[in-house]
Parts: structure tokens; sequence; C-alpha cells
């Protein structure tokens, strides 16, 4: 049985249900009637989908004093967005959806979290009992796996949308009524952090910061526009957001290996120029990759949190470092098991959501490879004024390090990380390998096989956004997620999406979804749920 709420209420709902709070002025004291709403679940989220779903609820009426009548009762359904600041809702009956006693509503509302409220007014003695619950409304193009095809040289759209832990859609071709051709697709990047995210569509002709909304492509969401001199043809290799700073970063590798940073500060500030020279000095091309932190260790202030580069030139690591403007080689602290000058080729590198950086590096001289991980973390002091800047005492520290050893490694083509154990999963062929970190000395063991299949990535999902998910949702940021395409298949439904969890001690692998029909994969990212 639900909890409810009576005569008496807390100020902020109070303000929903002024109605019910009329003096008649005359008093006559009666035994209470006690009335009681069924079906609804105080506290519970209901999770719908905008305009496919229908709102349904047909709640229960029962009273102490047995006047069970319909007609007996007032009804009143109110929704306000989650913590909405009530002080600046101007007419509070705006709020109000439907007053029958069962509602039945297609959602149309926007994606985000609401707060609903079922009033139930007693004509008689004019009290009321509430009963509410949390209303959480999703679009199919709000959060999910943004499958990037080619569709006969032209860029397509597949979306596969959690419902909830057990249902899930997908939507196949959202572009397909645009008439305007963005170009031959090449790769998906989403960056996501507190204040901005970007869903980047790289083609053949440029570089587009998709809609937040409906995630469509155009001439007024092109990347150039973020630049104060818009290039012609920008193509962007890399991007990543810096995370958990007041003030962050958002840094870009495009295709001619040119590093842009943009301190954003400032509102609407713009990328200006390259900054590829090390220490402002020296020249050095960029390897295709962007580290970040995705955890608080570098927090605090007012500053910019720090990014990674790698430089291919002279073989080294690179921090562009808290408000500076040309990225430095990194330094360590703390028992070291490497220096930023490796010598070595960056072949992969991504960030994990336990604030780690992982990379795998190939020796020049006998072509093997490499793994590297390390942490970005720094104390911060505030000034002795609120107008003075703090400092960051840096002290950026080492996790892993040693030779990536298994077969097919000469031909690897795709790498990923577990966010949750020391694993990396990479793909020769049709097949995928598992390899510990933390226990160097085994070689990596084949895990998957897809025969008749052609891998075209492979990818965790760093699930930023951790404190806005359910359980069953943090999960997914664990499960290894493998895109394939059917050999010979038709190419509109020749793409397979599969997500495994990923066991601790090497354990097999465990097949959880499965989704097919999908288009010519190119690639494949998560579009995170906005706070």
């Amino acid at each position: 049985m639900n909890k409810f709420i009576k005569y008496y209420i807390a100020p902020l709902v109070a303000v929903l249900f002024t109605a019910c709070a009329e003096d008649k002025g005359n008093y006559e004291y009666h035994d209470i009637n006690e009335v009681t709403i069924l079906g609804i679940n105080e506290g519970e989220t209901v999770t719908k989908v905008s305009f496919i779903d229908h709102l349904v609820i047909d709640p229960q009426i029962t009273s102490s004093a047995g006047r069970n009548n319909e007609n007996d009762y007032e009804y009143t359904w109110k929704m306000l967005p989650a913590g909405a600041d009530f002080d600046k809702i101007e007419n509070i009956e705006e709020a109000v959806i439907s007053h029958e006693r069962k509602i039945d509503q297609l959602v149309t509302w926007e994606p985000g979290d609401y707060s609903m409220f079922f009033i139930v007014k007693d004509k008689q003695n004019g009290l009321c009992t509430t009963a509410s619950f949390k209303l959480r409304v999703k679009s199919t193009t709000s959060e999910g796996w943004m499958v990037l095809c080619d569709d006969n040289g032209k860029a397509r759209m597949d979306i596969i949308f959690n419902v909830d832990a057990d249902n899930d859609l997908i939507a196949h071709n959202i572009w397909q009524a645009s008439d305007f051709d963005p170009g031959k697709p090449v790769r998906i990047i989403y960056n996501y952090n507190l204040y901005e995210t970007a869903a980047l569509l790289v083609t053949d002709k440029s570089t587009y910061n998709l809609d937040v909304t409906d995630l469509h492509a155009g001439e007024d969401n092109e990347l150039k526009w973020r630049f104060g001199i818009p290039p012609e043809g920008l193509r962007v290799k890399a991007s990543a957001m810096s995370q958990f700073s007041i003030n962050n970063m958002w840094v870009i590798v495009n295709e001619k290996d040119e590093v842009y940073a943009l301190d954003r500060s400032v509102n609407n500030s713009m990328f200006e120029f390259p900054i590829n020279k090390v220490d402002g000095t020296t020249d050095f091309k960029a390897a295709p990759f962007v580290g970040v932190s995705y955890n608080n260790q570098y927090s605090g202030g007012y500053g910019c949190a720090p990014a990674v580069l790698y430089d291919m030139t002279h073989r080294q690591f690179l921090i562009i470092r808290n408000n500076s403007q040309y990225p430095s080689p990194i330094t360590f602290s703390g028992s070291t098991m490497f220096t930023a000058e490796t010598g070595r080729d960056m072949v992969w590198m991504e960030s994990a959501k336990d604030g780690r950086i992982y990379s795998i590096l190939r020796d020049p001289a006998d072509n093997r490879l490499y793994f590297y991980c390390f942490e970005l973390r720094a104390n911060y002091t505030p000034g002795n004024y609120w107008w003075e800047e703090g400092k960051y005492e840096e002290y950026n520290i080492q996790h892993y390090y040693g030779e990536v050893l298994g077969d097919g490694l000469a031909n690897a083509s795709m790498f990923a990380v577990n966010h949750q154990f020391p694993y990396i999963f990479y793909a020769n062929g049709n097949s995928i390998y598992q390899f510990d970190m933390g226990h160097p000395d085994e070689e990596a063991k084949e895990v998957l096989n897809f025969p008749g299949e052609t891998i075209r990535t492979i990818k965790f999902c760093p699930m930023v956004a951790w404190e806005q998910y359910e359980e069953w949702e943090r999960q997914r940021g664990y499960q290894l997620v493998v895109a394939t395409v059917k050999d010979g298949a038709d190419t509109n439904e020749c793409g397979v999406v599969r997500m495994y969890d990923v066991p601790n001690l090497m354990a097999p692998l465990v097949k959880q979804k499965e989704y097919t029909g999908l288009g010519n994969i190119v690639d494949i990212t998560y579009k995170e749920r906005k706070k």
C-alpha cells in the first residue's frame, strides 16, 4: 500500500494544493474520512518514451467512511520538472495535465525527469489526499547507442535505445527524411562533461556537432562555426572534454594532426589557432587521441582540468596543464615504470571511467606492443582571497606498464579497455582477444569469434554521468560492445551489435544483448543522458 499525505503537507508541495485549503468559516466536527490511493507507488520512477508510450494509470480510491463512489471526489494530475524552483512558477495551474481519475495520455513532454502528483479532493469536507511518483521521459534521440552506418556512400544513423532493463527500441535511419547530405561517414565521437555535450559526426566533407535534441546534421551545426577563422573541410580525428573542474577544456585533433584547445571558462569561446608546439617552442605532430580524467582527482579551483596528447614527432606523452597555452611533457610522482619520452609509436589511447588513461604503443625496432596506464592527479589550494587564483600541485601517478603478449598482435586493429578490471581487448580478423594487465606474463586469450562477419569496432561506454543512472544502467558501462557486419548480406540490414558482461578472473564473457538488422556499420558510440 502506498504512503500518502493528508491535511498538512510540506510547504514546497503545499503550493500545488492551495485549492484544498479553503476556510468555510463554520466548523462542525465529524470523524475524518480517510482516503487511500491504491495503484501508485510512492517514490517509484516510471520511464516512458516520448511520442511512443502512453502514460496509463488507473488509481483506485477507498475511504474509511465507505464513500467509494467516484463522483464523491475531484481529481487533479499535476506535473512539474524535477527540482523546479516553485517560487519562479508564475501560474501553478499550468502544471495541471488532467482532471480525470484514470489518466491515459500520449507522452509528448520534453525528455527529462518530472515529479507527478495525483490529488484527490473530498467534495464533502474539502480535504485532499495525494500520491506522487517520478516520471522519466526519454526519446529515441535523447540517449542510447548511436550506430553510424554507410548507406551507399551517405551517412545513416541508427539508434539502439534502452527503455528499461528489459526493453529496447531500435530506430532505423533517423535522417531518412532529411534533404541534407553530410557526406560519406568516417567516424562518430561523443564528448560529455557536466556543462556541455558534443556528438561529432565526421564525414569526408566536414565535421558536424549534431543537434542535442534530434541529432540532425546540417550546415548550421558544422564544427567550423566554433572556430575564430573557420577552416575548410574540417575533419576531426579525436576529441575530448576535461571533467570535474569549474572550467573545462575541449581538445581536438584534426586530420592534419593539428591540436586545438578551447577554454570553456568563457561563454561562446572559440578554437583559435593550432597549439602544436611543445612548451610553445618545438613543433610536433599529434597522434589522433586525446586523454582526459573521468574522475575528480584533478578538481577544484577555476582553472581547466588537463588533457593528454601524444607527440608523434618526439615520441612522448604531453599534457595541456591548467591555464597553459601549449602542451608540455608530462611528469609523474611516486614510483615510475616509464618516462614521458617512450621512443615508441602510439597505436591507441582511451580514457576509462576509473579516471585512468590507457594506451598501447608499438616499438619501431621490433614491432612489439606495450601497454601504459597512468592517472592525472592534483591538489588544489585556494587563494587567500576570493579574487586570487589558487594553485594546483600536480602528482600524476602510474599504474601499469609492460609488454602485451598473445596471438594476432602484429595485425591488431582495434583496442578497448574494461572500466572495471585491468583488461585490454583487441581485435584481429574476426576474433577478439583479452589480455590481463594485472598478470602481464600470461598471454592474451581468444574470447570471441565471429565467422562470416567483419568486426567494425569494439567499445566500452565510460558512463561519465554516473550519478544520473540506475544500477542496471550503470552496468552497461562495464559491458564490451562489439559491432560487426555480416559478410555478403544486404547492406541495409547487415549490421549486428552485441553486448557482453566481462566477469572477473578472466572468466568467459557472457552475452547479454544482440541487435540485428542494423545498417552497414562504420562506428558506434553512446550518447549519455544530459544532466
